[in-house]
């Protein structure tokens, strides 16, 4: 499901992505970027370990195990990850 600023008007100017994904049991998101977007992950079923790379000051790997309920926010521009494990 895409959420686009015509159908989501808040979405306007905020330089933000909103879709649906199912990561199946031993499935992985490859490392990746959103050049042009912040993207918003909220969880609606299970559990996903997501990692995000910061090398704005120096190289750190923010890792967090998500639940049922947990949003995180990948940041625009920085290298992020999934797996359900």
């Amino acid at each position: 499901t895409k959420a686009s600023k015509a159908k989501f008007s808040a979405l306007a100017g905020q330089s933000t992505s909103l879709a649906v994904l199912r990561i199946c049991g031993g499935g992985i998101n490859p490392p990746h970027t959103h050049p042009r977007a912040t993207e918003l992950l909220f969880m609606i079923e299970g559990s996903l370990k997501v990692d995000l790379v910061d090398t704005t000051k120096k190289l750190y790997i923010y890792t967090q195990t998500l639940q049922i309920g947990d949003m995180f926010v990948f940041q625009k521009g920085l290298v992020n990850y999934r797996y359900n494990g």
